[in-house]
């Protein structure tokens, strides 16, 4: 072999080893630098919750206010000047009990006139019939002193019965609820003097969308219905049904159901409270379940597997409320993300900052 053989061989070899060196080096650097991302990994940041366990309910809330069962304005049946109005707003009252009294001197006096005619038709009457019966006077003269006799009477009467309005009474056991009039003025008949209210008989009138009227005609007598008041903090009622409007509003799209509040009076409810009335639609009793703030679209739930490594399941909806969703019993020991699931993905590692605790129904 020549020279110029033996160099072409020589540079062939150096080449060969040339490009082994550089693909050593290549599969060095991309071992050395798959080491550095392992190190460098994103390990996101989530907070997770564990499924709650109890009974979820789904519920139709409307606000309202509550009201008397028995709510009666008194007003005098006479005028005249007021000279006695002796109750006050927060007084109980019974029936018969007298609440006001209006000056009574010019029924008096109408009352005794109409006494003095009444007495004196009843004598001229009585002797006219006892003529009559003899055939004494004509049945024309019978007939009058009767009508005059009738007429006295009627007067009479009335007479009597406006005295006796003089004097406003209760006409039910109430408590006082609001006092309208003043001792000193004076006032017409049918002017309100008092409101009272039957604390004993608190109920609640409801305005119920149409789109729910079968239900409620199928289930209003049997459904659990509760309200709450926000000022008496977490006291809350269960409602006894009373009774269910057969027609739909035509103004406002709406029937009405209404409700008595056991023992309302008894724990601090008072006519005109602002309340939230729960109807409970459906309910399911000793069932895991979790927030809709836990899902991602498509009804999926990621929840923290083997090494601490996010994973997706997708769930079929069983049952839900406005805020909480039913997830199967098997499913129940594990670990789900509440915060951050939206940026992570499969398999990939997670950092839990906190465990949320869910709200129970």
């Amino acid at each position: 072999m020549n020279s110029s053989g033996k160099s072409r061989h020589s540079l062939a070899k150096f080449a060969v080893f040339a490009a082994l060196v550089f693909l050593f080096a290549v599969i060095v650097f991309l071992v050395l630098r798959r080491e550095t991302l392992i190190d460098d990994e994103f390990i996101a940041p989530v907070i997770t919750i564990k499924p709650a366990f109890g009974s979820l309910e789904k519920t139709l809330r409307i606000t309202g206010h509550v009201e008397t069962g028995r709510l009666i304005t008194v007003v005098p049946r006479t005028g005249g000047t007021l000279i006695m109005l002796g109750v006050r707003a927060g007084d109980y009252v019974t029936e018969g009990q007298i609440l006001a009294i209006v000056d009574s001197a010019p029924y008096e006096l109408t009352f005794t006139q109409a006494q003095s005619a009444y007495m004196t038709a009843s004598s001229t009457f009585e002797m006219i019939s006892e003529l009559y019966q003899s055939q004494g006077v004509s049945r024309q003269n019978y007939e009058e002193a009767r009508m005059a006799f009738d007429v006295a009477r009627a007067q009479y009467e009335l007479a009597q019965l406006n005295m006796d309005y003089t004097r406003i009474r209760s006409p039910m056991n109430a408590t006082v609820l609001m006092r309208h009039g003043t001792e000193g003025g004076l006032v017409a008949a049918g002017t309100p003097l008092v409101t009272l209210g039957d604390l004993g008989d608190l109920r609640i009138k409801a305005a119920i969308p149409e789109i729910h009227y079968r239900f409620f005609a199928d289930n209003w007598r049997t459904m659990p219905v509760r309200l709450q008041a926000p000022a008496l903090g977490e006291t809350s009622f269960n409602l006894r049904p009373l009774s269910l409007a057969p027609y739909v509003s035509a103004e406002n799209r709406s029937f009405v159901v209404e409700y008595e509040i056991p023992r309302g009076a008894a724990s601090g409810l008072r006519p005109g409270m602002f309340v939230n009335v729960i109807f409970i639609l459906d309910k399911r009793d000793d069932v895991y379940y979790l927030p809709f703030k836990a899902l991602t679209a498509g009804n999926r739930l990621w929840y923290v597997g083997e090494a601490g490594k996010a994973q997706p399941m997708e769930l079929t909806m069983e049952f839900s409320n406005n805020d909480y969703f039913q997830i199967p019993a098997e499913f129940h020991d594990r670990t789900f993300i509440l915060e951050g699931q939206h940026f992570i993905n499969a398999g990939q590692r997670v950092n839990i900052l906190s465990e949320a605790q869910a709200l129970s129904q």
